[in-house]
């Protein structure tokens, strides 16, 4: 359901949501249902949520060197041991960079499509709450600017991190016991930690979860489970959550 939107943002790098919908729906064969609006918005707020889709940075960030110059000559009468210093384009960068929320903000859903979002499998997507009075219009306005004036684009640190955690896993398959598969599989469905690209901190409960899905997995109990992750090298401090280094495995 989301593809036409993922490689909508691949081919163009940057577009608004209006331009996505006008893309989805001009990409529908001849003779089928057409997805309505609210319906592309759901599948696109999905991504927005998992984070495989974001806003773009601010396209001019306000930034003025003078007053820059002042505060650095403040910070300078303050004793430091060390003091990073920024190139004029990296300060313009970080002016433009949205924080966390701002970048993954999803669309809010207009009142008339408020009522229509209630098959979404998550409740994290801040419009589909009702709102009263001056939040309404708000609400609406912010919509509007959201799908006709923010530039969206893949987020390609999730992607890279997904292939990077497929990678470790594909490529220690081999050398794993028979019966472990599904618990390694497991291991790295249920990943807590989107945003260390580093490493894979799973909770043994997770684990459990998505185990359970698989053929023969809901056989297994936590006795099984933990001492398969520690023998793949998983550490732990609790025995609830365990941990694997991605890098030490990317770099052999």
């Amino acid at each position: 359901e989301s593809e036409a939107l993922i490689e909508g943002l691949l081919q163009n790098g940057r577009l608004t949501f209006d331009q996505l919908v006008g893309r989805t729906i001009s990409k529908v064969p001849e003779g089928t249902i057409r997805p309505a609006r609210e319906e592309i918005r759901m599948n696109f707020n999905r991504l927005v949520y998992a984070r495989y889709v974001e806003r773009c940075p601010k396209a001019e960030p306000y930034f003025n060197p003078q007053e820059d110059e002042q505060s650095t000559g403040a910070r300078r009468r303050v004793p430091k041991t060390a003091e990073e210093v920024l190139s004029l384009e990296q300060k313009v960068i970080n002016t433009a960079t949205l924080s966390d929320p701002e970048r993954f903000s999803e669309i809010p859903y207009s009142m008339e499509d408020a009522s229509k979002t209630n098959d979404c499998p998550h409740n994290a997507v801040a419009g589909a709450k009702r709102k009263h009075g001056a939040f309404e219009v708000d609400e609406e306005l912010n919509s509007t600017i959201a799908e006709n004036e923010v530039l969206w684009r893949v987020n390609f640190e999730k992607f890279i991190f997904c292939l990077k955690k497929k990678f470790c896993a594909d490529r220690k398959k081999p050398k794993l016991k028979v019966g472990t598969h599904p618990i390694w599989e497991s291991f790295f469905e249920a990943n807590l930690t989107d945003k260390d690209t580093n490493s894979v901190t799973s909770s043994i409960n997770g684990i459990l979860e998505k185990l359970g899905q698989k053929e023969g997995g809901a056989a297994m109990s936590i006795g099984d489970i933990k001492p398969v992750l520690l023998d793949l090298q998983c550490t732990t401090s609790d025995g609830e959550e365990f941990t694997f280094d991605l890098r030490k495995m990317v770099e052999a």
